[in-house]
């Protein structure tokens, strides 16, 4: 045998080794370090095992990457039973909703109030440049432009009265269930916590430890149960009325462009 052909086997063998080693490496997610790489240290490199997490100061285990795939795929299961209407959402999520819900109303009605409020006061500004400009003139119509002023005047006070008091009261009830909705969220998760801490006193096994989280617990559950039944009770004394109020909001703009129109009509008379 030449020693060329020696040398091209030992080449071979060579690459094998080191393609076996690249991918040994490669396959592990923390690979040690080479011989060139290794600091000066006594300390051996080690694999990092049993990864935790800490959660309003406890110490839970990581969950693996089957458990998450699980619980996405336990989500989405609920998900769509819950648009087909085959079960009931949870409050959590329907709370959700609901406090979505009310804020994208609360700032319709607001914009709303603003656009009333503005358009009142300029045409009060109108009617009264009109009245004073009418009142500098010699033969000026004054009377017209006093009763142009007079319905301005009128048409402003009966949109603050009847329009801008009522969506103010509806946006305070709005906010106010907005309010309870959010400090119901943080119950839930007092409910959440004592569970926890439950759990960890079970695995110390300190009985009175674990009475005292018991009774925390149990607090934390009715506190929680009061608040999910005032909201609901409240929702549904909400629901029936918004009907009723978009009909009189309506009635509300149809008499706005009733003194609109008085309005243009006494100016076309001046």
């Amino acid at each position: 045998m030449s020693f060329s052909t020696l040398r091209r086997r030992r080449n071979r063998e060579t690459i094998k080794e080191e393609s076996a080693q690249s991918v040994d490496e490669r396959d592990d997610s923390c690979p040690l370090l080479g011989d060139d790489d290794r600091p000066s240290s006594i300390v051996k490199p080690q694999r990092i095992r049993n990864v935790h997490v800490i959660d309003n100061g406890l110490v839970t285990p990581k969950r693996s990457f089957t458990q998450r795939i699980m619980g996405r795929k336990n989500r989405l299961i609920q998900r769509v039973l819950v648009a087909c209407r085959l079960t009931e959402p949870s409050k959590d999520s329907t709370f959700k909703q609901v406090q979505m819900k009310i804020r994208t109303k609360i700032e319709q009605l607001t914009a709303i109030r603003t656009s009333l409020h503005d358009h009142s006061q300029s045409i009060v500004k109108l009617s009264t440049a009109i009245y004073c400009f009418a009142d500098s003139l010699q033969d000026g119509p004054t009377n017209i432009a006093r009763q142009i002023r007079d319905v301005a005047l009128t048409f402003s006070d009966q949109v603050g009265e009847s329009i801008l008091a009522k969506i103010d009261l509806r946006v305070n009830e709005f906010e106010r269930i907005d309010a309870l909705i959010q400090s119901r969220a943080k119950l839930v998760l007092d409910v959440e916590y004592a569970k926890r801490t439950l759990a960890i006193e079970h695995q110390k096994g300190n009985v009175n430890r674990i009475a005292e989280r018991k009774q925390a617990l149990q607090t934390a559950q009715l506190e929680c149960e009061k608040a999910t039944r005032f909201i609901t009770d409240h929702l549904k004394f909400l629901s029936p009325n918004q009907a009723t109020d978009v009909l009189k909001l309506c009635q509300e703009v149809r008499s706005i462009n009733s003194f609109t129109v008085e309005i243009a009509g006494t100016e076309t008379q001046t």
